[in-house]
């Protein structure tokens, strides 16, 4: 009996699937296409970076690159050997080369010697066509270097700065150093571009890479510039992740410890010669300056000493040449007194003599005291004489002293002026002395500042080290990989959850609607678990083998597809795809897929098995009918027809199945409007960027920057062609932008004139869309640039300048969707840099573009060695190559999108008419038409999916910005602006979805038996 019951079970089983096969494959399909989906792209970045590293690993692509400006020894080389974790370890050279082929313009390449070549050295190529170098002027050529004419057998110009040397191709490759199809990195020399690569041999090929005078100084008769090097266990790692850069770093910092300390003892070693001499003649500098000073303060203290003496001397002279002064003035007054009284006496002497004369003569007997009184009166006169004589005589005296005091003042004066004619000489001959010690010791000076020079000129040495992360193609290829893990995150996830909802809502239904089915198994004596069961068995059986299914195809499929897209169109991979299957994305899709359906499932089992069996047994009374908010409106509802009545109380009577049905159509409608809008965004960068931005046609690289002043002779010369309608000359420079820690690297544009630089570049807000005012106060910063810096307008930001750092203030943020620039005035950038402005490029606008034009004008520039011409829209193809990538990426979202919305729309539909039977059938007995009745189920479709479509719209468009904005890089901005057409596709699609699924769904309305509605209880 037992047996017999569990039989009829499992028939039971069987025959409720057969018998809702629609529904069972509906939700087998949207769960393994969810599944497909959500492990494909999850596993899309894994497998990229899995089959990359099993490249890498394949060509043993060098873990750390090594160059040195002094060179590498036998003997630096044998040391780096002798540190632990080395598995092995190349040497050769790199530099950069012009080549010359059929005598056509010349191109810039790298260059790389080896000692050898084959399948197991570091970096090894791979051969294309031809063979390996075996003479020291045979060389390969990288692949990409045969859309210029080159084949094998042709002889090719190999030169640079030091020497030139012809060498004949024997060999096509690729390198595993150079994976990106587009990148071929930059060159010292020509116009800064590179057109590939070239690999010789090292040997009698040094000289092209390392200057004679290096060997002279180094003493060395071998040296090599680049050194390669495998780290022991660095296989294990995958090349792109964390542990990988960890484990490799450990092995780095020995060799550059070891390294660096060489390059110092080689740079004490070279200088230390110099250096002693040096300290020797400074030394002896410096005493003969101290002696010199000394002596010179000594001189100059005696020399003020005597001064002071001659001084003090003479104003001692001149106080006494005061007083002689005074005195002499005084004695010449009394003396012309004296003179006037002894006239005055004179002439009464001589009238009282005559007098005298007379009486003595007639008194010459007479004795004395007979003597008249006249006569006394005349002695008493001469006596008067005399005393005023003797008077005289002494006033005579006091001015002969007078005149020798005069005569002992000029001898003093004489004294003086000998001695400071004396000193003045003395003087004259020291400071001419001291003139010569002080000319020797300046002479000493500048040799030793010369010799400074010279030590100073003695090269340090740099060392650069090279790892994975400074390579360009594989920078790119991560940049890719990161692109398609931000979509991987989002995207599938929204994917997933989509069908999942749909999922849940289909058991969920299932579930209510068997009821009926589950109180008659309970009332035969079937346990409740024995119910749950069969629902579990039914979730397992349409879950989880779709999960599984979908696991193993997505992860199969999303990855070789995408993985071939990017290789097709970006990079050259010679590998074989190594498929990436993470557990933890395996065991979150069978979560997803099974256990949370599985678990509403069983949340619904339960409630419903809560109930009596004969509660089960009769179906759910229907809801108790309200009145609806359209009814609330009566001109409008008034309009309505009974159909559309009807079909509007069904929608909203229902608000749970209208609630699921239309979250799962707006979810589907958002994928196909991010699809859509991601491919628009991504497919207008380009024009964008080099029709609206930069309008210009012809970008000008010049070989060697020129002044201001030739540049402008230049763009006068070429302003008087026919071919060319406008010029600019600028300055093109890398940069770092710093601000707050930030860094970024970008290119600044340097121009000469404001008003001719519109005439190239549109300046418009980002925000605002308003032509930007070009001042000297500040500069003009690209959006991206700004958003990474976090910089608004008026801020401040560093620009990193041939090492030297400048601070600007940022005058306006403008639209650019690729590469990060910087636009400054000439004006500016001499205030800033104090340099006079050098340009090495120009932008160029043709006056037509045939072809003929520019093959003139092109000749003519390359005779006048005006600079070369790049076409604008030759590098706005390159980098439609890059963007063209994701576009085809994001055409298999869009296919998938569609896919997931016709199989939703299907399943809801189905479920609406196996759980609406009864009432499609009463319909039928009441005599409804049978266009009426196709009306009656699918108008709420359609509504439904108008509902679900506007609604998704909204969503669509955060889901859009989000992803667009994730999947960036850092030098490009892609358009942020869902195009409307997007939208248009994503409604049309899910309407005409809708459409066909309504017109492949009315054969089931068909089938639908009018007996059905007597199976109603009412």
């Amino acid at each position: 009996m037992v047996k017999s019951k569990k039989k009829a079970y499992w028939k039971n089983l069987r025959k409720s699937i057969w018998a809702s096969k629609a529904r069972f494959f509906s939700i087998f399909a949207i769960v393994f296409l969810g599944a497909a989906f959500f492990a494909g792209l999850r596993n899309t970045p894994g497998t990229m970076t899995k089959s990359m590293d099993a490249f890498l690993d394949q060509y043993h692509y060098a873990d750390l690159t090594y160059m040195a400006s002094l060179g590498f020894s036998k003997e630096d080389i044998q040391e780096i050997e002798n540190i632990e974790g080395i598995e092995a370890i190349g040497y050769g050279y790199q530099f950069d080369a012009l080549v010359n082929h059929n005598d056509d313009s010349l191109s810039g390449v790298t260059v790389y010697a080896n000692d050898h070549y084959d399948k197991d050295m570091i970096n090894s190529p791979y051969l294309v066509d031809g063979r390996y170098p075996q003479k020291d002027n045979e060389c390969m050529i990288d692949e990409e270097m045969l859309s210029e004419g080159y084949q094998l057998g042709d002889e090719i110009l190999i030169h640079n700065d030091q020497c030139k040397k012809t060498f004949q191709i024997v060999g096509i490759i690729n390198d595993v150093r150079y994976i990106a199809v587009t990148d071929r990195g930059t060159n010292t020399l020509g116009d800064g571009t590179n057109s590939g690569y070239i690999e010789i041999l090292n040997e009698n090929n040094d000289f092209l890479a390392i200057p004679e005078d290096l060997y002279d100084l180094r003493d060395e008769d071998v040296l090599y510039n680049q050194i390669s090097v495998c780290v022991e266990g660095a296989k294990e790692y995958n090349v792109f992740s964390e542990e990988y850069d960890d484990y490799i770093e450990d092995i780095n910092t020995k060799i550059k410890s070891t390294l660096s300390l060489k390059m110092s003892r080689l740079y004490e070693d070279l200088t230390s010669d110099a250096k002693t001499q040096l300290d020797k003649a400074q030394k002896e500098y410096d005493e003969g300056y101290t002696t010199y000073q000394d002596s010179k303060n000594l001189f100059d203290e005696k020399i003020l000493e005597a001064k002071i003496q001659l001084t003090n001397a003479k104003i001692t002279l001149a106080q006494k040449e005061s007083e002689y002064l005074k005195a002499q003035a005084t004695a010449s007054s009394q003396i012309e007194d004296m003179l006037g009284t002894i006239e005055n006496t004179s002439q009464e002497l001589k009238s009282n003599l005559e007098t005298l004369q007379a009486e003595l003569e007639n008194y010459q007997n007479n004795s004395i005291e007979d003597i008249s009184p006249e006569v006394q009166k005349s002695i008493q006169s001469l006596e008067k004489m005399g005393d005023i004589l003797n008077s005289a005589s002494s006033s005579l005296d006091g001015l002969t002293q007078l005149n020798e005091a005069s005569i002992a003042i000029e001898k003093a004066k004489l004294e003086i002026q000998q001695q400071e004619n004396k000193l003045t000489l003395e003087e004259l001959k020291t400071n001419n002395e001291l003139e010569k010690v002080q000319k020797e010791l300046d002479d000493a000076k500048i040799k030793l500042d010369d010799a400074k020079d010279e030590i100073n000129q003695i090269p340090k040495g740099r060392l650069y080290t090279l790892t994975r992360h400074e390579n360009a193609g594989l920078v790119n290829f991560d940049s890719n990989r990161e692109s398609i893990a931000s979509i991987a995150d989002i995207f599938p996830l929204m994917f997933f959850l989509v069908s999942a909802l749909v999922s849940l809502t289909t058991m969920t239904r299932m579930v209510e609607e068997q009821r009926g089915q589950s109180g008659t198994l309970r009332a035969l004596g079937y346990s409740k678990w024995d119910v749950i069961k069969q629902y579990i068995v039914y979730v397992i059986l349409a879950t989880l083998f779709a999960c599984l299914l979908g696991i193993v195809i997505g992860t199969q499929f999303f990855p070789r597809i995408i993985y071939y897209l990017y290789n097709l169109m970006l990079f050259q991979v010679d590998a074989p795809i190594s498929i990436y299957s993470n557990l933890w994305v395996s065991i979150e899709t069978i979560f997803i897929s099974v256990f949370v359906i599985l678990a509403v499932t069983l949340f619904v089992c339960m409630s419903e098995l809560n109930l009596m069996p004969a509660v089960l047994m009769r179906p759910k009374a229907p809801k108790v009918g309200k009145r609806i908010l359209l009814e609330r409106i009566p001109w409008l509802w008034k309009r309505l027809s009974f159909n559309q009545k009807v079909t509007m109380r069904n929608i909203f009577r229902y608000k749970k199945r209208f609630f699921m049905s239309v979250i799962g159509i707006a979810g589907c409608t958002a994928l196909i409007i991010t699809g859509f809008g991601v491919k628009s965004s991504v497919s207008q960068v380009v024009d964008k960027q080099y029709q609206d931005v930069f309008t210009y046609d012809y970008l000008v690289r010049m070989e060697d920057s020129v002044s201001t002043k030739t540049a402008q002779e230049y763009q006068k010369d070429l302003l008087n062609r026919s071919e060319v309608s406008n010029v600019e000359y600028v300055l093109n420079k890398s940069v770092n932008l710093l601000k707050d820690k930030e860094d970024l690297y970008g290119s600044l544009i340097v121009y000469q004139s404001m008003d001719n630089m519109k005439n190239f570049v549109n300046f418009n807000d980002y925000h605002t869309h308003k032509d930007l005012v070009l001042d000297d106060e500040g500069i003009i910063l690209t959006a991206k640039a700004a958003e990474l810096l976090g910089v608004e307008k008026d801020d401040t930001i560093d620009i990193e300048l041939d090492e030297t750092k400048y601070n600007v203030k940022v005058s306006g943020i403008t639209e650019n969707y690729f590469m990060n620039y910087v636009y400054m005035s000439q004006t500016l950038y001499e205030s800033v840099t104090s340099q006079d402005l050098e340009v090495n490029n120009a932008f160029l606008i043709m006056q037509d573009d045939r072809d003929s034009s520019h093959k003139t004008l092109e000749a003519y520039m390359k005779e006048k060695g005006y600079g070369n011409l790049s076409n604008i829209a030759s590098i706005g193809e390159e980098f439609d190559k890059q963007v063209q990538s994701v576009d085809l990426v994001v055409v298999i979202l869009i296919i998938c999108a569609g896919a997931l919305n016709f199989i939703v729309l299907y399943n809801l539909t189905n479920i609406n008419i196996q759980e609406r039977k009864s009432e499609i059938a009463t319909i039928k007995v009441l005599g409804f038409r049978r266009k009426e009745v196709y009306d009656y189920i699918f108008r709420e479709n359609v509504l439904l999916s108008v509902i679900g479509s506007l609604v998704g719209i909204i969503f669509g468009y955060f889901l859009h910005k989000f992803i667009i904005i994730t999947v960036e890089l850092d030098m490009t901005m892609f358009i942020r602006q869902i195009h409307i057409s997007s939208y248009i596709y994503a409604v049309l699609i899910t309407l005409g979805f809708t459409y066909f699924i309504n017109l492949t769904m009315r054969h089931v309305l068909n089938k639908v038996d009018m007996v059905e509605s007597l199976k109603s209880i009412e």
